[in-house]
């Protein structure tokens, strides 16, 4: 008897073992988890994904197959994350994985939401990918397979790091550099819109169209610290080229310029000492190396004393012209100014291109850390109607002459710490005035008002000329109307362009509004409350809880942790009326009974899980010997009466395992002992 129970027992645990079966992590849910994502590579030998079998989630977006995917999970520590994938490459030869593929998730398993996706379809086997915005203390997952599966090597790096998305192939418009952050260049594409700039150098002597696929760096000395950095290619088969050039016209002007450093050598094998990382450092004499890998040549040359106040290029070219990116991590202790005080102002136009007469609306985002920025100087650039303006604003500026336009801004501590930030615009000619009418009617008695028309205008060269079709007419751009009907407005600006519109007025309205009663609902449960109003074509609904927190719209949608009180203002039209509603949220209940007493009392005569919001998936029920007695799956009910085949159970301590899902949608198992007592 003994060693058949402990034979059914030993059964029982090997069909509940599925992952006995499975390759670990290919599956989302056996995720492999990585400690430590800030620097991390597989450990040899590698991993490999032959005999993995593809998992259930989404289909990544820019895949070609998913049939042996693999994945790993880390909680972030940074927010940006570069992960390469390595197949069969010169680096790593006894790779056999060939066309690898990578997506990075958030969410959790079963709710997971795409952040990149990245598919080697060149077949180079060596796939990097990149992902900004993380969010620290935030679990993410990775998702690696391939056209081909087998072995392969990944690394990962979540570090802080200042990402250079569209970096400048040309030297007058290179990336100012304030501070010594890593650079990550997501990609270069080309030689810019001048690729004579790094030719004949004096590592390249006589060659002419080595600019291939460049970016541009420029930074200005605060000390005579020594120069160093290291750049390391996102594929270990890439051969990054590099030239420090001096400015001695400064920053944005790179006539005379002339080379400090300069490195172009390289190989056709990524081992080879003269790939992978270049740069500067201090254990080296040379300051040029030449292409080719001589013998003695390490791919980098020797740290550079910076002049203070000297202005500084750095080229950067990828030579194998693949379009991969790269990091820059900088070192020695060289300082560079406005790293304490960093310069930055954004635009209302993303393509920086406006019309003659638009306004442009700049906006300082400027920040220092060793003392308060105390003075903003604006200068506009040639044909604006102010050409340059003191404080933070924001400011609008508008041009009175076509053609391209520089705005640079100089911000300055109260210590003299200077840091500039440069935008280029192109103003057109084009008439592209646009007015919008919007009309506040007005409200009926007992406080009965006139309707109100205003007219917005933009993309309007000053001054204005406003007409309305009720007689008003000059720069004013609002008048009282006090009867219902059709109204024009025609707008003209000093530049001849004109827009004219007709709108509807109503006035006075007959108006009312209906609030949602005072509601209970579950926790974890979701709730629309909705108004009610006449009319509801110009409704504006705002509702605000007790912390100051602001919803709008006539209906709104919520689940609320805890008991919330919305104080609601609904704006008809400009009238208003304002009510207040209460929404209880209960705890949701789910318990578990470790007795009961079948004896048909009514009374305690079942067992079963006690849920309140919750919902029920399955109930099993085994003796002590392992003789399953109840499965609510084939029974048809969610509790166990205490019979067995229609006959009564005895006393005794049963086995159960229940599975609920919760009320956020997690399915939830437990197990434990129930005494059945007669």
């Amino acid at each position: 008897m003994t060693r058949h129970n402990t034979f059914r027992s030993f059964l029982f645990f090997f069909l509940l073992s599925p992952t006995l079966w499975a390759q670990t992590n290919d599956e989302c849910s056996g995720a492999t988890v990585i400690a430590d994502p800030s620097d991390f590579c597989s450990a040899s030998p590698s991993d490999d994904n032959t005999n993995a079998s593809p998992s259930a989630e989404a289909f990544p977006s820019c895949w070609s197959n998913v049939g042996a995917d693999l994945w790993y999970t880390f909680t972030a520590v940074a927010p940006d994350l570069i992960v390469i994938v390595k197949g069969q490459t010169f680096s790593f030869p006894t790779g056999t994985l060939s066309g690898p593929q990578i997506a990075i998730y958030s969410g959790t398993c079963g709710n997971l939401t795409e952040i990149n996706c990245a598919f080697d379809q060149n077949f180079l086997n060596n796939l990097p990918i990149i992902a900004s915005g993380l969010i620290p203390g935030q679990q993410y997952f990775i998702r690696i397979d391939a056209v081909l599966p087998g072995s392969f090597e990944y690394c990962i790096q979540n570090k802080d790091l200042d990402v250079v998305s569209n970096s400048t192939g040309d030297c007058p418009t290179a990336t100012f550099i304030y501070n010594k952050n890593t650079i990550l260049v997501e990609g270069t594409n080309n030689g810019g819109l001048d690729a004579t700039e790094m030719d004949n150098p004096p590592c390249l002597q006589g060659y002419t169209g080595v600019e291939t696929s460049s970016a541009w760096f420029v930074f200005t000395a605060c000390n005579d610290g020594k120069l160093e950095f290291t750049i390391t290619p996102l594929a270990p088969e890439d051969d990054i080229d590099f030239i420090l050039y001096r400015l001695p016209n400064g920053p944005g002007d790179c006539t005379g310029k002339f080379s400090e450093r300069c490195m172009a050598a390289g190989d056709i094998n990524s081992a080879s000492p003269c790939m992978g990382p270049t740069g500067l450092n201090s254990s080296a004499s040379d300051i040029n190396q030449t292409a080719g890998c001589a013998p003695g040549m390490d791919n980098f040359i020797r740290f550079l004393t910076l002049v203070p106040g000297a202005t500084y290029a750095l080229a950067v070219n990828n030579f194998t012209i693949t379009g991969n990116g790269y990091t820059i991590e900088w070192g020695g202790t060289a300082i560079f100014e406005g790293g304490d005080i960093t310069a930055n102002f954004m635009t209302d136009e993303p393509d920086k291109k406006i019309c003659l007469g638009e306004e442009l609306l700049l906006t300082d985002s400027s920040y220092a850390s060793s003392g308060p920025i105390t003075n903003w100087t604006w200068d506009f650039g040639e044909g604006s109607i102010s050409d340059t303006t003191d404080g933070q604003g924001p400011h609008t500026v508008q041009y009175q002459t076509i053609g391209p336009k520089t705005i640079l801004l100089t911000v300055k501590t109260g210590d003299g710490c200077t840091a500039r930030d440069t935008a280029f615009v192109l103003v057109q000619f084009c008439c592209t005035l646009e007015a919008e009418v919007s009309v506040e009617p007005g409200c009926p008695e007992p406080n009965p008002t006139e309707a109100v028309a205003t007219v917005a205008v933009e993309n309007g060269l000053d001054p204005l000329t406003i007409t309305w079709s009720n007689g008003q007419t000059g720069s004013n751009n609002s008048t009282s109307i006090d009867s219902s009907g059709t109204y024009t407005v025609l707008v003209v600006d000093a530049n001849g362009c004109k827009d004219s519109l007709s709108f509807w007025v109503n006035t006075p309205l007959n108006l009312s509004a209906m609030f949602p009663p005072d509601t209970t609902i579950l926790e974890g449960a979701t709730i629309t409350l909705a108004i009610s109003a006449m009319p509801v074509d110009s409704l504006s609904v705002t509702w605000t809880d007790g912390d100051g927190n602001i919803l709008t719209g006539p209906s709104i949608t919520i689940t609320p942790e805890d008991s919330v009180t919305y104080f609601v203002e609904v704006n008809n039209t400009g009238c208003i009326f304002s009510d207040s509603v209460t929404v209880i949220v209960e705890k949701p209940q789910y318990n578990r009974p470790n007795a009961f007493t079948p004896n048909g009392d009514g009374s305690n005569d079942t067992f079963g899980p006690v849920l309140k919001g919750h919902s029920f998936v399955q109930l099993e029920v085994w003796s002590r010997w392992g003789d399953k007695v109840f499965d609510s799956t084939y029974e048809g009910k969610n509790t166990w009466d205490g019979t067995i085949n229609g006959e009564d159970a005895s006393s005794d301590v049963y086995v159960y395992r229940v599975r609920v899902r919760l009320v956020n949608g997690e399915e939830k198992t437990d197990k434990g002992h129930v005494t059945l007592l007669r």
